[in-house]
């Protein structure tokens, strides 16, 4: 079995300075909670250190809005993490210098989210006119610079059917990898699932003729969320629930993530909160010695759902299953059990495939 990567995220900040359509965290006046403090930050980080994290992502909101970004980055080298990646909508590092204070500060490990292969996708999808070629610019500043580039698409009614220009223009930007992420209808976003949910059954063909573009050109294309039985022939590309833990470029560390808030006042009632809000969830989930197989395991109860005929599936075991407002929105005549053998390695399609990526682009 692959070894289960070692790093946690690190929430810099509720703000941004786009308005995604498809953000499940939603506008920043959505947000009840208070943005922590910078020596918040600094303790989560030493805490998780001390626990066993080699690696750090941030993310937000918009991290490279947070006026004291640069110094936060500077104090996470200091601390011998060994990847410190970002997660940026790109419109700050568009200016050059500003891209280059962050990768001299410790950031080695940039990902972009690019929504659309032209302005008139990607600012609809964003909703701030500019941000297209404001984020191309950001990519091409970040290529230039010694990093690990990624991208991320969320995948929606407004994008899926010219998957195949997108990827064209990945082609010529080069990243080191690229994210397809299935749009997930969690939070604010699930207002909008009529609109930006497409068919499975849709997004798939369109998904895999994306993946025969890159894959002479780019070394990783994960697809994140979608149910296996869409993916036949290209199940090596699916990155879920079940496998995630064992991604380089993900999070694992639920246990960490949840110990580095405890000395934090807000944790405690948050804590009660969500524990009361998912006792349905929770009753569901097996026992287990590992506080992050039950985390796993919750978080799939809560977001998925497996239909009767899932059983008869050889994925079962190791696919999170459909959406749950999926099939008051397109039905569940598309799902299909596919026969075969039961496969139990949730790594079964995706070990070699990261295994190869993992030599390329060494930590």
């Amino acid at each position: 079995m692959a070894e289960k990567n070692k790093k946690i995220k690190i929430h810099t900040n509720n703000s941004c300075n786009l308005k995604c359509r498809f953000c499940y965290y939603g506008d920043s006046a959505c947000i009840k909670e208070k943005d922590p403090t910078l020596g918040d930050l600094k303790l989560q980080l030493k805490r998780a250190k001390e626990l066993g994290a080699m690696d750090v992502d941030f993310c937000g909101g918009e991290p490279t809005i947070m006026p004291d970004f640069i110094e936060l980055v500077k104090y996470t080298k200091s601390l011998g993490f060994r990847t410190i990646g970002l997660t940026t909508n790109g419109l700050r590092m568009a200016d050059e210098s500003y891209a280059k204070k962050i990768i001299d500060a410790g950031i080695n490990n940039v990902l972009f989210s690019l929504e659309g292969y032209n302005a008139e996708t990607h600012d609809y999808l964003t909703r701030v006119p500019g941000s297209f070629n404001k984020i191309i610019k950001a990519i091409k500043n970040v290529k230039k610079l010694p990093v690990t580039l990624r991208v991320n698409t969320t995948v929606t009614n407004e994008n899926y059917k010219v998957l195949d220009k997108f990827a064209s223009l990945l082609v010529g930007l080069r990243p080191d990898s690229v994210n397809f992420i299935k749009f997930n209808p969690w939070g604010e976003a699930l207002k909008n699932s009529e609109v930006l949910f497409p068919k499975y059954s849709d997004m798939a063909p369109k998904i895999k003729e994306a993946i025969d573009i890159l894959s002479p050109h780019i070394d990783k294309i994960s697809v994140r969320y979608m149910p296996f039985c869409f993916m036949q022939g290209y199940e090596k590309h699916v990155s879920n629930c079940t496998n995630l833990v064992y991604d380089l470029d993900e999070w694992g560390l639920h246990g960490v993530q949840i110990k580095m808030s405890k000395k934090f006042p807000e944790y405690h009632i948050n804590l009660v909160k969500k524990v009361v809000k998912n006792i349905p969830n929770l009753i569901k989930v097996k026992p287990s010695l590992s506080l992050d197989k039950v985390i796993q395991d919750l978080t799939i109860k809560k977001l998925y759902i497996k239909l009767p005929q899932c059983r008869k599936c050889k994925y079962y075991s190791i696919c999170d299953g459909i959406d749950k407002p999926y099939s008051k929105l397109h039905g569940t005549e598309e799902i299909i059990p596919v026969a075969g053998e039961k496969l139990k390695d949730p790594m079964h399609f995706r070990e070699v495939y990261l295994e190869n990526y993992e030599k390329k682009h060494p930590s």
